[in-house]
């Protein structure tokens, strides 16, 4: 997948080629004071729209160093800024540090930067950046969409999918990273901004765009995501493809089919307005 050690045991490993585009690290306060580190990536081209990417790993591993030569090549694609969040992790800290972190950086990249503002991420990652959209619409904040790689969605990975596909990343390791994340207790579904499948409520949320691999066990819940979207009327696409794999967005080989599908939902949601809905 990458020469990242803290990328997870088993998934894929991908081909890299590695693009050069400026970029810069900086930092901004967390909702509890703490700093947070962000690396933004200039587009190739002037840029038109900015999207906040939270990393995968099982919220537990990642970073933005073992994600830099993603980042670089979506940003090489075109005129989207990627902003890479190095978020708290778990098991040190628990739900839901991760999701203020990415929503402080999202609020910091909508207050540096007047054009359009997305958040996403893959994986483990898609599930903090649906928390934080969910969080922007409580609290009535504005919010340009969110772009989805296969994020687990289920704490309790209950879908049959999980036990269908023998394609990574398996059942177990998954109910772990759950458990690792969100701490002791029950009804793990409940915990506001853990489980976005499960929320009670998705009216009124931002659009969201969403990509998973035919053969990916978090194939399921992806699809209850998107059916459950467009059914509280939230403006949702959906691509299944054989072509990706849980973890392809670390390929940062120009042919990055998770890639340049980002890229092209990009190019669509510039010039959308931003959704905003009060709780």
């Amino acid at each position: 997948m990458t020469s990242d050690t803290s990328a997870l045991p088993g998934a894929p490993r991908l081909r890299e080629k590695r693009p050069t585009v400026p970029w810069s690290d900086l930092f901004v306060q967390g909702a509890d004071g703490a700093d947070i580190r962000l690396r933004v990536y200039e587009a190739a081209a002037r840029p038109s729209v900015t999207l906040v990417w939270a990393h995968g790993g099982s919220w537990t591993r990642g970073s933005i160093e073992g994600w830099h030569e993603a980042c670089a090549a979506l940003a090489s694609l075109g005129t989207a800024r990627i902003i890479s969040v190095g978020y708290r992790l778990a098991p040190r800290w628990l739900h839901p540090t991760a999701v203020m972190d990415i929503a402080a950086a999202t609020l910091w990249a909508q207050q540096k930067y007047s054009h359009p503002v997305l958040v996403g991420g893959d994986s483990a990652g898609g599930t903090l950046a649906a928390g934080v959209a969910l969080w922007f619409r409580d609290n009535g904040l504005p919010l340009h969409g969110q772009v989805l790689a296969y994020p687990p969605l289920d704490p309790e990975c209950s879908a049959a999918s999980y036990r269908r596909s023998r394609s990574f990343p398996p059942r177990s390791l998954l109910l772990d990273a759950w458990g690792e994340y969100a701490g002791s207790g029950t009804d793990l579904r409940e915990r506001l901004y853990l489980s976005p499948l499960h929320a009670a409520r998705l009216t009124g949320l931002c659009p969201v765009s969403l990509i998973v691999g035919a053969a990916d066990p978090v194939r399921d819940d992806v699809e209850q995501f998107a059916q459950r979207l467009a059914a509280s009327s939230v403006p949702v696409d959906l691509e299944v493809s054989p072509a990706v794999a849980h973890g392809h967005f670390l390929d940062s080989s120009p042919a990055n089919p998770v890639h340049r599908w980002i890229q092209t939902r990009l190019s669509l949601k510039n010039n959308q307005p931003a959704t905003t809905e009060g709780a």
